[in-house]
């Protein structure tokens, strides 16, 4: 059932971004692709092939690994990689896999570890959602000069729509927030971005879904899911750190793509709202969900709201 489930949604995707791209970029078939070149039905077969799904554990690098539960399917690295290329999307260098849960492909997940060393996320305690929100507030607000310049449209943070949740005995972060551009109505919807991150002793694991505002509940448990799964290697995991080794620069604001979290940072961290994380989906342009923040380090200093 679940390579049955997996590869319809996967033909179904790849038939409708084939159809979608012009003619000079769809796929050859397998009668004349050159020698070499993977056409779209193979790399289907091979995502059939390779797909990890519940119950079972799929490793994540060398850092963790995930005991898929329910309806999640994983894709590993390579395949999920190749996935992404034939849909013709670029693949992000920390790529670990990608998450098929309840959503299916029009809610995947992309899985990436982040190697940026160890990070306090106990830190998480000290803030409120609504420190959180204003200080996201500020960054997205801070990007949009830059914005601006490039005549990129404006965006603002409207609200949470599910407020960051930490649990210290697990060292697991959710979160998600509605950012639509500045002109769109009051109570508008749109595709959200969800987080969820587990801390390690080395970095972080860091799975994101896109989703709109419908399928909240859905993406909620299947992120609750991966977490639950998620677990660390021995002397990789969040309480294996030692004080010599190497801590990440910028710390949980950073990891949460924030410039800073009501306080400063030294250098601080500012963000570029506009690069978009593909993901393969199939409701949004060419496939579907598409990663709305990712962030980009420069650096500035900047003025915060005291605690």
């Amino acid at each position: 059932m679940r390579q049955f489930v997996l590869v319809s949604a996967l033909s179904a995707l790849l038939g409708s971004a084939l159809q979608a791209a012009p003619a000079r970029a769809a796929a050859p078939d397998a009668a004349t692709a050159p020698a070499g070149v993977e056409t779209a039905d193979q790399v289907l077969i091979e995502a059939q092939r390779q797909s990890i799904g519940a119950p079972a554990r799929a490793d994540i690098g060398d850092e963790a690994a995930v005991r898929l539960s329910g309806t999640l399917v994983m894709l590993p690295p390579e395949y999920a990689a190749k996935l992404l290329t034939v849909l013709k999307r670029p693949v992000a260098a920390d790529l670990q896999g990608l998450l098929l849960g309840a959503g299916g492909m029009q809610a995947p997940g992309l899985i990436r570890f982040v190697p940026a060393g160890f990070i306090n996320a106990n830190e998480a305690l000290a803030w409120t959602p609504e420190d959180i929100l204003f200080s996201l507030r500020a960054s997205v607000e801070r990007g949009n000069a830059e914005r601006e310049t490039q005549n990129r449209p404006l965006l603002e943070v409207r609200r949470w729509v599910q407020p960051p949740h930490y649990d210290p005995e697990t060292h697991q972060l959710s979160w998600a927030a509605l950012i639509l551009p500045k002109d769109a109505p009051r109570g508008s919807g749109g595709d959200v971005t969800w987080h969820a991150i587990g801390f390690g002793r080395d970095g972080y694991v860091h799975l994101t879904i896109v989703a709109n505002l419908e399928k909240a509940e859905t993406v909620r448990r299947d992120t609750e899911a991966f977490l639950i799964g998620l677990s660390f290697r021995p002397g990789k995991a969040y309480g294996d750190v030692v004080p010599a080794d190497p801590r990440a620069p910028g710390g949980l604001a950073a990891a949460m793509e924030i410039d800073s979290l009501g306080k400063d940072l030294g250098e601080g961290i500012d963000l570029e709202i506009d690069t978009m994380l593909p993901i393969a989906g199939g409701i949004v342009g060419l496939i579907g969900a598409v990663g709305f923040l990712i962030y980009r380090r420069q650096s500035r200093r900047r003025r915060v709201r005291p605690r």
